[in-house]
């Protein structure tokens, strides 16, 4: 990869953390339906969190790949990588530690910053699985559910809303495809 694609595809990793970012969100909803928790419905196991008080970790294990999710943090585990995403920094890493990630008891020693095309290739399984996850959702859920989802991010003003729903798959989808070809998703929509 050149300098040129080396760039892009930073940018193109920072603008698929927002989404994650966003992303996150949608799971706090999900976990908190009215019809009942949807993570635990769709596999994950709940367990109480070893660092922040009063919180959860939901751990999704399948053949090749585990996935943790906390309220501040996320990480996924394969036999190649080691990813983790911080949701106070916006932003995936690799995760350096043989132990996995709990959230609030990790250091700046604990992560790094894997070259590009390296960082993608890391990343492609959680976003598989994402899209997997999202699709899954609207297959039980409906699109109309993740689009009052989003609605309710909108009105958060906390961070800027990233892609509605069904633009953001598609991104995704695409962006795990063309890869540094993708286009960037201010210009997508």
């Amino acid at each position: 990869m050149d300098a040129v694609d080396a760039r892009r595809m930073k940018l193109l990793l920072r603008d698929c953390a927002a989404g994650f970012y966003q992303q996150m969100y949608f799971f706090g909803k999900d976990v908190s339906h009215p019809s009942g928790n949807k993570l635990s419905e769709y596999g994950f196991k709940r367990s109480p969190s070893e660092g922040l008080k009063g919180t959860s970790c939901y751990t999704f294990e399948a053949e090749e790949l585990t996935i943790e999710l906390y309220g501040a943090c996320a990480a996924l585990y394969t036999k190649a990588s080691r990813v983790v995403f911080l949701r106070e920094r916006c932003r995936f890493y690799e995760w350096l530690p043989e132990h996995k990630l709990v959230a609030g008891r990790w250091s700046q020693s604990d992560i790094g910053i894997e070259d590009p095309d390296k960082a993608f290739e890391s990343l492609v399984p959680l976003l598989g699985w994402w899209l997997e996850y999202e699709r899954w959702i609207e297959g039980n859920l409906g699109m109309g559910y993740r689009e009052e989802c989003y609605k309710s991010w909108k009105k958060l003003k906390s961070r800027p809303a990233w892609l509605a729903p069904r633009i953001a798959r598609k991104w995704l989808a695409m962006f795990i495809e063309k890869q540094v070809g993708q286009l960037r998703p201010k210009h997508f929509v």
